[in-house]
């Protein structure tokens, strides 16, 4: 980040006044016994042309979230639990395969296929499960516990697919997507008009990431349903991919050149309570990529479009 601090001192004077050039600081607040739910939807949409042939791959994820805190020890550490209400998952691969998953109806629309059948359990098996985020008295994350627990509910998942999700919702893995979570934010004061970048991982499954280089942009105060929000615009700058080395996979991405096609995010801002109230974003990637099947290198391009949406939910009477 750079802030421009060489100014003509009349307009460094004028701005003292000025309510435009007025400075504030953005923070997240962590609440004794604070307690929110959240709706997020994720979906993609991918095709890979591979030798001229496009293979197209569509997925929807809804999620609704609850957090609650605790009271915070001698330490100042509060304790902050995250469970996972519902889930909903809807995933269409090439040739007309279909995936569904309900949460309120989980033993329903059962697939044939043993390796979807196998996800449905996995999603099965996290529906309702929770871990802790402890967060230290100056609002970092101190650890994640608790998330081993998450396996105790996979009794009917194979071995394979329990491995899964203990990476998936490993601590360390949750405790950076927190922190991720966390750091969108802006370190010191802001004024309207002035950006910020950050670092950010994706984790799309198999071992794979999305490593985007993300602007942020501090908008100003809008009003929404009569309340005073604070705007910020995002905007992915770059993207980088990667694959953990698996010599199980039936394909492997040996090169890569993606590039950001086009890019757009909005997040509303709750000064007041230090949360984060609606974040929505549209990120449209592409470039080319090289597989690697059964030693067979194949030229492929890439067109992934990623939505996510995710709003504070009113909270219940």
């Amino acid at each position: 980040m750079f802030r421009v601090s060489i100014l003509p001192t009349a307009v460094l004077v004028a701005g003292l006044s000025t309510p435009c050039f007025a400075q504030v600081k953005l923070e997240f607040k962590h609440a004794e016994k604070g307690a929110a739910n959240y709706k997020t939807t994720t979906s993609l949409h991918q095709v890979l042309t591979i030798n001229g042939m496009d293979v197209e791959t569509k997925s929807e994820e809804v999620t609704t979230s609850s957090e609650k805190g605790g009271s915070r020890d001698s330490a100042g550490k509060l304790p902050v639990v995250r469970k996972i209400e519902t889930l909903q998952v809807q995933v269409d691969l090439p040739g007309g395969i279909n995936l569904s998953f309900d949460s309120a109806n989980p033993d329903g629309n059962k697939s044939d296929n043993p390796t979807l059948a196998a996800l449905q359990k996995a999603f099965k098996a996290i529906v309702g499960t929770s871990y802790t985020i402890v967060v230290d008295k100056t609002g970092k994350v101190a650890a994640v516990e608790g998330s081993d627990k998450i396996l105790e509910n996979a009794n009917d998942v194979d071995d394979a697919t329990k491995e899964q999700i203990k990476s998936r919702f490993s601590a360390e893995k949750l405790k950076k997507a927190v922190e991720q979570e966390y750091a969108v934010l802006p370190d010191i004061l802001v004024r309207k008009g002035e950006p910020w970048e950050r670092t950010e991982t994706m984790d799309i499954g198999g071992g794979q990431t999305l490593t985007f280089t993300r602007r942020y942009e501090y908008e100003g105060a809008t009003k929404e349903d009569g309340k005073t929000l604070d705007k910020i615009g995002a905007k992915a700058l770059a993207v980088k991919y990667s694959m953990e080395p698996n010599p199980q996979a039936p394909a492997k991405v040996t090169k890569s050149d993606l590039t950001i096609d086009s890019s757009e995010g909005t997040i509303l801002f709750d000064r007041e309570a230090g949360r984060i109230v609606h974040r929505q974003g549209k990120t449209r990637i592409k470039g080319d990529m090289t597989l690697d099947i059964q030693g067979n290198e194949l030229p492929t391009k890439l067109d992934l479009t990623i939505e996510s949406k995710s709003d504070l939910q009113p909270a219940s009477k």
